[in-house]
């Protein structure tokens, strides 16, 4: 169970009578009635089967879950007063529930929406401190009045309504995810300063301008951004993953100086030139460059612990990357590859070849072998002559 700070509210008293060892189970309004008289409850509240409408009145803090599971009849909920959830906010498999309202809610463990395919409003106003949240699949078109400052995970996913996501958030200690809601989200994480790790599938554009360090991996996928900029961070502790971005013409990662992990950049058809990785010194993981690029610089890059490989279709110099494969810094094996230039290397080795080299290297070895081969043969079948030749002299004596 997740726990809220709950800050607030430790000061509401459990009265007796309000505090239950079980799940308490509410399948019809009247159950709900029977709370009325508690300011606080402590344990989980399980609400289900064939409500039309529901509400809690009076109750001002749950130290325990809310929990809102199949009651597939159940349009509209409210619990007005409840400022404060220890536990989980669950919401789940609700398929006509169209209005929510609970305006006083600022504390709550986790939220955890799931199908609530008619919920077009989030019904809250001020939720401030939230350690996880988990939203997907409902017709929200904002998330106004979920505004926590630092959580644990973010993930909303397949809301095909959400337009944007502009939020207040400053840490993420585990992860953020956003993936296949509305066609063009825009996103907004301007407070954001470090997080482990981020991951975005089908969004239009990322703002980030304080982020500082992504501790874990990043990565961007299958997006119609048309630019990635991330000035400000300096390091990547896994991996750094852009691919399959159509529209993707700008990377900006000009203060970068490690990745721990790998470097994927591949299959963004409208990126030409990968700029602006100039400080970065050292990946850990391999890197592996692909696309229809004519020009990539990385400068100060001094050492690369997995393989390298680059593949474009560009008028592309393999030059200064076989360059750092030739002194070492390559530790794995390199090869670079383009329409005017290709080379290899298998790990630390330090010869290099252009694809005709190649072939001449290649007929020159086959015919050292056949040369070899024809010498062999000729001994094996002179070998009986010579026994008859012996035998002759001997038999003379």
């Amino acid at each position: 169970m997740i726990y809220a700070t709950l800050t607030s509210t430790t000061s509401v008293n459990v009265a007796s009578g309000c505090s239950f060892s079980k799940t308490y189970t509410a399948t019809a309004q009247a159950d709900l009635d029977s709370l009325a008289s508690c300011d606080a409850i402590k344990g989980d509240v399980y609400i289900t089967g064939d409500l039309g409408t529901g509400s809690i009145a009076n109750v001002k803090a749950i130290y325990g879950d809310l929990i809102i599971s199949n009651a597939t009849e159940l349009a509209s909920f409210a619990a007005d007063s409840i400022a404060a959830i220890s536990g989980e906010l669950k919401l789940e498999s609700l398929t006509i529930l169209s209005e929510l309202s609970m305006g006083s809610l600022n504390s709550v463990g986790a939220i955890n929406w799931v199908t609530l395919p008619a919920l077009i409003d989030t019904g809250l106003t001020q939720v401030t401190d939230c350690n996880s949240i988990y939203i997907s699949d409902t017709q929200l078109s904002s998330l106004d009045g979920l505004n926590p400052i630092n959580v644990e995970t973010y993930n909303i996913n397949n809301n095909l309504n959400l337009a944007s996501i502009d939020s207040e958030i400053q840490t993420i200690s585990q992860a953020l995810s956003i993936s296949h809601n509305g066609d063009e989200t825009e996103l907004v994480f301007d407070e954001l300063q470090w997080a482990n790790n981020l991951t975005f599938y089908s969004v239009s554009s990322i703002s980030m301008s304080s982020l500082q360090s992504i501790n874990e991996s990043a990565g961007f996928f299958e997006s119609s951004v048309e630019a990635l900029k991330f000035p400000l961070v300096t390091k990547v502790g896994g991996d750094l993953t852009i691919e399959n971005n159509e529209d993707l013409q700008e990377l900006d990662f000009g203060n970068l100086t490690s990745i721990g992990g790998g470097l994927v950049i591949e299959n963004n058809t409208e990126l030409k030139s990968i700029e602006n990785f100039d400080d970065l010194k050292s990946v850990t993981g391999a890197v592996v460059l692909v696309g229809e690029f004519d020009n990539c610089t990385m400068s100060d890059l001094k050492t690369v612990r997995g393989a390298f490989e680059v593949d474009t279709t560009g008028d592309f110099d393999c030059t200064d990357f076989n360059k750092l494969a030739k002194q070492g810094n390559i530790q794995g094996d390199f090869e670079c590859k383009a329409s005017t230039s290709s080379s290899s290397i298998s790990g630390s080795k330090t010869s290099s070849s252009t694809s005709s080299e190649g072939s001449d290297s290649s007929s020159s070895t086959a015919s050292s072998s056949s040369s070899k081969g024809d010498a062999a043969n000729i001994a094996v079948n002179c070998a009986p002559i010579w026994g008859t030749f012996a035998a002759f002299v001997v038999a003379l004596l």
